[in-house]
């Protein structure tokens, strides 16, 4: 009798709290991948030993798929070089990514808690950004006692995902007469980190997921927002052209010399596809292809671990099953949204638009950097799917008018 109370206690511990553990993650990441690789594995144990008997809350039809993907992301495993190795990969994409069903229960726990949620990530992503801030004249100045080299010593990769909830803060709860003074100093923070990292696939992916924000939680029009979006990119161009000349020195191979040998990669893999065509090489095995991710690029010879596209590398390592599977999830999520949208309040249609804007970020700089088993799309991608999930849902039968509401300010809505 004891223990079923202490156990009731642990499980209703992870829900008072303990759900809002993804969000210090960005967090964690500062500290190291051990740190991180700790705090997923408590947070993925403890909420599945404790979310069983509030399952009925599930997505039927997503939870259906994610279970679909999981499956064939683990048949891809017999008959890989590395079995060990793509059993291993596949428990960790397994815990970062429960946050997918972990994510909708707890946040059908009390209609508070989608705030909640929104609220701790903003302040999770300010400490980041301060964090990442103030570590950087530690690397500036060889605290480090290696030379400063920025984009290899600089994390830049998490700040497009959490910009949106900054401005999404900052809007809601901001002084009226100061909100847009906020917004820009907070992203011009953004943005210059960014640009001293030199990252470009965080850049397009922070251009993307601002227009999105700004178009869907703020409602801006279409001139505004490409004009934005303009001003973001001649900044960057302006003060970091090192990748304009690195192509106008390989006159050849211009293109490939822009994009740092991502299109040689795309090319070789298209060229030289796997020999499993259902099922790929094996998801975590993509580095034993090394014909198709080692290259030459200005005379020197480059060997990658992965193919710079999350969508390729998906493909290339879990065959058509594996990335059909993870496109079609995505999209089912974004469909059934756009399907239930003119039922939503404004509120809701700005709670989404930050989602929105976060998962187009994260999904925009996978295109060009992050692979599919990584933090940013295997943790942070799903707890955005899950969040959009909730919002998602076909509503029930007296929510059948839909919203007429344009207004994107609360306080006026009151």
């Amino acid at each position: 009798m004891k223990m079923a109370l202490q156990l009731d206690r642990f499980r209703e511990a992870f829900f008072r709290w303990g759900w809002l553990s993804p969000v210090t993650l960005p967090v964690a990441q500062l500290g190291g991948r051990g740190l991180f690789n700790t705090l997923v594995g408590f947070y993925a144990l403890w909420g599945l030993l404790s979310f069983w008997g509030r399952r009925d809350r599930l997505d039927r039809p997503v939870t259906l798929l994610y279970l679909l993907l999981l499956g064939a992301f683990l048949l891809t495993i017999p008959g890989s070089v590395d079995p060990v190795g793509g059993l291993r990969t596949w428990l960790n994409f397994f815990m970062q990514s429960s946050t997918l069903l972990l994510t909708q229960v707890a946040l059908r726990e009390s209609s508070a808690n989608p705030d909640r949620l929104l609220s701790s990530m903003a302040l999770c992503g300010a400490l980041t950004l301060s964090g990442l801030y103030l570590s950087l004249p530690y690397h500036l100045f060889g605290g480090s006692g290696q030379p400063f080299n920025p984009s290899v010593q600089l994390q830049e990769d998490n700040l497009p995902f959490l910009l949106p909830f900054l401005l999404a803060w900052l809007w809601w709860h901001g002084p009226p007469r100061w909100r847009y003074g906020a917004l820009a100093g907070v992203s011009v923070l953004v943005l210059g980190y960014i640009i001293l990292a030199e990252g470009r696939a965080a850049l397009l992916g922070l251009i993307v997921g601002l227009a999105v924000f700004c178009r869907i939680a703020l409602k801006w029009r279409l001139r505004w927002i490409i004009g934005l979006a303009v001003l973001v990119l001649t900044a960057s161009i302006v003060v970091n052209t090192g990748p304009f000349r690195k192509a106008e020195l390989d006159s050849e191979h211009p293109l490939d010399a822009f994009t740092a040998g991502r299109t040689v990669l795309w090319r070789q893999a298209l060229m030289h596809p796997p020999t499993r065509p259902w099922l790929g090489i094996g998801i975590g095995n993509g580095a034993h292809a090394s014909e198709v991710l080692s290259f030459e690029l200005g005379g020197d010879s480059i060997q990658v671990k992965h193919l710079h596209n999350f969508v390729l590398d998906a493909w290339y390592e879990t065959g058509i099953l594996g990335v059909g599977l993870l496109l079609i999830l995505i999209n089912t999520v974004l469909v059934r949204l756009i399907e239930t949208w003119p039922y939503w309040s404004a509120r809701d249609r700005q709670r989404a638009g930050v989602w929105l804007a976060a998962t187009a970020a994260l999904s925009t700089a996978g295109m060009l950097s992050f692979s599919y088993t990584s933090r940013q799309l295997a943790c942070y991608l799903f707890v955005c799917l899950g969040s959009l999930t909730c919002l998602g849902r076909p509503p029930s039968a007296d929510q059948v008018t839909p919203s007429t509401s344009d207004d994107t300010d609360p306080d006026r809505r009151r």
